[in-house]
């Protein structure tokens, strides 16, 4: 957490220094350009010594130009670490060897990169499970595979989308007082005071400093938590199947409770007049595992290893254009002081195999 927290706080900082220094830079140079502008002796003295060495006008471009590069070394820092914030480490080395994987397959630079990445990701036998048209494609749905079991299912549920927008509120209202706090400081130095907007600095460093503490709030809330990782020993699934399953809660906190289930979600969308409405049901909520007072530590997160059993009569993953059919398995818990979490683990379905009708003959 407090590893987290420093990257946030680096980045943070590259960006708002950055767009200071610019702010300053570009705040300079407009009051410096207008015509009749009284200097002070002493701001004066700086000006004429710096255009007579020819280096004035080129140093603040330069100056400029270096806040660029922070403000956009800072934006991609912090959009990189926001988007793997609660990912866990196998599945962030997991996605850059897939990356780079697929990117010497892309240019050709190697043949045995496609062999490794096939390695890498297990495939199903396209003769076992055929594709069809309504079921939706394993491909995504595997992270990486699995040190306990075969299969390590990935999250799509960690609450980042939340973290953005909080962190772009902070971004926008601290990067705006520190844009006012640029003109007010240049106003100053050049005898050209505004008053209004120092006075207009107050409320907006308020609501800065607020949503800043909002954003800092929501890390904690996703990173603290900790990853959560699933483990299954086959994907995809059949009705009637019977499976192992592994889950491991990482991080530091005290659990109320913990439950692992089984959801199976409908979902159809029609068309009301003008409107496009959806309708959503739960057909099947199975309770696998419910443990109470769980204690996770750093040293030791909980593990836990049980079997489940696949109904025979159920609907297998379906995608169409106005219906679908998802099967998740989802792993929540309530803590304190951390809020009470829930993570999303997409599962595939397959409709039960045929065997081809023995010939009359």
């Amino acid at each position: 957490m407090r590893g987290i927290l420093g990257e946030l706080a680096f980045y943070l900082g590259l960006i708002l220094l950055g767009v200071f220094v610019l702010a300053l830079v570009i705040v300079s140079s407009a009051m410096m350009s207008r015509i009749g502008i009284d200097l002070p002796e002493e701001a004066r003295r700086v000006l004429e010594s710096n255009l007579t060495q020819g280096g004035g006008r080129w140093g603040r471009w330069v100056v400029a130009v270096v806040s660029v590069a922070s403000i956009a070394s800072g934006v991609f820092g912090l959009g990189y670490r926001l988007l793997h914030l609660g990912f866990s480490q196998e599945r962030l080395s997991a996605s850059r060897k897939r990356a780079i994987d697929e990117t010497r397959s892309l240019a050709g630079r190697d043949s045995a990169a496609e062999e490794s990445s096939q390695s890498f990701e297990p495939e199903f036998d396209p003769q076992e499970f055929p594709e069809l048209p309504t079921v939706p494609r394993r491909q995504g749905m595997n992270e990486s595979p699995g040190e306990r079991l075969r299969f390590r299912l990935a999250s799509i549920s960690t609450g980042r989308m939340s973290v953005f927008g909080s962190a772009a509120l902070a971004l926008g209202w601290n990067c705006l007082c520190l844009v006012l706090l640029a003109v007010v400081v240049s106003g100053w130095w050049y005898d050209m005071p505004r008053p209004i907007l120092a006075v207009l600095m107050v409320p907006f460093s308020c609501v800065a400093v607020w949503s800043l503490r909002v954003f800092l709030k929501q890390v904690r809330q996703v990173a603290g938590v900790g990853a959560t990782v699933v483990e299954i020993s086959d994907h995809p699934l059949q009705p009637g199947g019977q499976y192992e399953l592994f889950v491991s809660q990482m991080g530091k906190m005290h659990l109320k409770w913990l439950k692992i289930e089984l959801v199976c979600e409908e979902e159809s969308f029609f068309r009301q007049g003008t409107d496009v409405r959806s309708d959503h049901h739960v057909a099947l909520r199975q309770e696998l595992l419910k443990e109470k007072t769980v204690r996770v530590d750093p040293r030791g997160p909980w593990e836990q290893q049980l079997s489940f059993e696949l109904p025979e009569n159920v609907m297998h993953s379906f995608a169409a254009t106005n219906n679908v059919v998802r099967w998740r398995l989802l792993v929540s818990g309530e803590s304190r002081p951390w809020p009470s979490f829930c993570r999303s683990f997409p599962l595939l379905v397959h409709p039960p195999l045929m065997s081809p009708p023995d010939s009359p003959r």
